[in-house]
């Protein structure tokens, strides 16, 4: 395996990294990460929860990670995953990058346990569009237990999270999120995107559930899956109003530049 030319700096292929101020007005930044494939996030993950430990930031013994997904990305890591990612360097971006790109699911449905074996990441909540509401716990390498909560219902996400007392965390989007129904991958046209309505419903700085993230936020991850989106156009679109629900022109947080 190719190792990259600068593999302690470097981001996964397929991905584009901004560094904004943070949203809770603290003195700091942190990243905004878009990608492609979804499985790319746990590189970040890990990036930041490293860093957040070395600079005395974490206040958590990892950070809870809410994820907006049509899909459960809850596939758990097999005996021969776990000594894949047992054997990681960390400090090597390339080479985690290219672990996941070779060796994770294809699917891009399993890197959020693998990222929970490794304790980058603490509880994970859930808002889908597929199935009803579950409660799981998994255990990672150090027999930590990570609470997972999935919820179908916008509001009873709202409910759960906004009651929650988290000091850091992580908000992942998948932008696939915003279609109705679930497409064939084959034939772009069957997949019906959220208007823009619908999506600003879902992602809103004044509402409850950002109201409650922000402050804590840590990382934002965003996956374009334009495959899961019918398509490129579609997956666009949908950043184009996701990222402007929280950001204005100059890539500054609109809640912050309103408040």
């Amino acid at each position: 395996m190719y190792d990259n030319t600068e593999p302690f700096k470097c981001d996964p292929p397929g991905t584009f990294r901004e560094i904004v101020a943070h949203p809770g007005g603290h003195n700091r930044v942190i990243e905004k990460a878009i990608m492609m494939e979804h499985r790319f996030a746990f590189v970040f993950w890990m990036k930041w929860k490293q860093a957040l430990q070395q600079r005395g930031w974490l206040r958590q013994p990892a950070p809870t990670l809410v994820t907006i997904d049509w899909h459960r990305d809850l596939a758990p890591p097999g005996d021969h995953q776990k000594r894949g990612l047992e054997k990681l360097d960390l400090s090597n971006l390339s080479d985690t990058a290219n672990y996941v790109w070779a060796q994770f699911d294809q699917t891009n449905d399993g890197h959020i346990l693998c990222a929970a074996w490794l304790n980058l990441i603490g509880d994970i909540v859930l808002l889908k569009n597929s199935a009803g509401p579950l409660r799981d716990t998994f255990t990672d390498r150090e027999d930590n237990s990570h609470r997972i909560f999935e919820f179908r219902e916008y509001e009873r996400f709202e409910e759960f999270l906004t009651g929650r007392d988290d000091h850091n965390v992580f908000l992942d989007i998948d932008l696939d999120y915003f279609i109705h129904g679930k497409g064939n991958v084959f034939y772009p046209g069957t997949f019906e995107p959220y208007s823009e309505t619908e999506i600003k419903a879902v992602i809103d700085y004044q509402s409850p559930v950002f109201d409650y993230l922000l402050p804590r936020l840590e990382g934002l991850t965003i996956a374009q899956e334009p495959s899961y989106c019918g398509g490129i156009t579609n997956s666009c679109s949908i950043l184009k109003v996701v990222n402007s629900q929280l950001f204005d022109g100059q890539n500054n947080w609109k809640h912050l530049k309103n408040s």
